[in-house]
């Protein structure tokens, strides 16, 4: 396909199939945002050497899984940073934390449910290695990383970032302490990617893979699902995976609240954490 060819807009009969598809598999509620669609989907035209993004959805008509995966993951929002927020990993480590490792024996299970790139995975490490040095060292400590994107997952695995990435929320000196710079690249040291655990897996799928877990961390990815996704999810944490003791944390956009009444909304300076209600604190 030539560069300077360009799509036609998406009609409106591809627009419906292609969000109920998204819906159907990842369950991300895409709405009528038919220009997002189109920025996100023109890439993919070289990359199949397609004219038009009428061909491409005729191709995911047609059962074409390799587009159909691709299409799916150039709609999922990847957006993270290095301590995102701050204020929820200083809880963590000053009042949460001490409070797990009473109750677990000195272990600590955390999964980290849609991990995008890594960074809140490997903030969980630094944080767990600047303050609980003990369960690094000892392998007591375990962060299961899971994303619905291969391409995130491998990047988590891999643990390198740009210089730019590093910049957005890490300081100069936890850069030097916890990474190591490889060519233009930063790579987390050795200690903190044996903590990380990064596997594929669809929130809508069983949850085979995830053990109980003292901690679950599941921030700014409920706005992306209807109600009824919401729910369900929101259920299967804590009825499958969330230890008695153990708690939730969601974006701060996010509540429990009409969704679940099972849990219970507890602020901890200034953040909120979710727990099963009647355990203890």
């Amino acid at each position: 396909m030539s560069t300077t060819e360009t799509s036609e807009a998406i009609n409106e009969k591809d627009l419906d199939y292609f969000c109920k598809l998204v819906n159907q598999e990842i369950g991300v509620q895409l709405g009528d945002k038919a220009y997002l669609i189109e920025s996100r989907l023109q890439p993919l035209l070289q990359d199949f050497d397609i004219a038009t993004i009428s061909e491409l959805i005729s191709k995911m008509r047609l059962g074409d899984r390799k587009v159909q995966a691709a299409a799916i993951e150039a709609m999922t929002t990847n957006e993270t940073s290095f301590f995102r927020d701050q204020h929820p990993f200083e809880t963590l480590a000053k009042h949460l934390i001490p409070g797990l490792l009473d109750k677990t024996g000195g272990r600590l299970t955390i999964w980290n449910g849609a991990c995008s790139s890594g960074q809140e995975s490997y903030t969980l490490a630094m944080t767990l290695r600047d303050h609980f040095p003990q369960l690094c060292s000892s392998g007591r400590a375990r962060i299961i990383s899971t994303d619905v994107s291969p391409a995130m997952v491998a990047r988590t695995q891999a643990g390198s970032y740009s210089r730019f990435e590093l910049n957005r929320g890490l300081p100069a000196n936890d850069a030097i302490k916890h990474f190591d710079q490889s060519g233009r690249r930063w790579v987390a040291k050795e200690e903190l990617r044996n903590m990380v655990e990064a596997r594929e897996m669809n929130l809508l799928n069983p949850w085979l893979s995830i053990p109980k877990c003292d901690l679950v961390l599941l921030r700014n990815v409920l706005i992306y699902f209807t109600v009824d996704v919401k729910r369900d999810i929101l259920r299967r944490i804590r009825t499958e995976v969330l230890a008695p003791h153990g708690c939730l944390l969601l974006g701060a956009s996010e509540s429990t609240v009409s969704l679940d009444s099972e849990y219970e909304s507890r602020r901890v300076d200034n953040s909120a954490f979710q727990f099963i209600k009647g355990a203890s604190s």
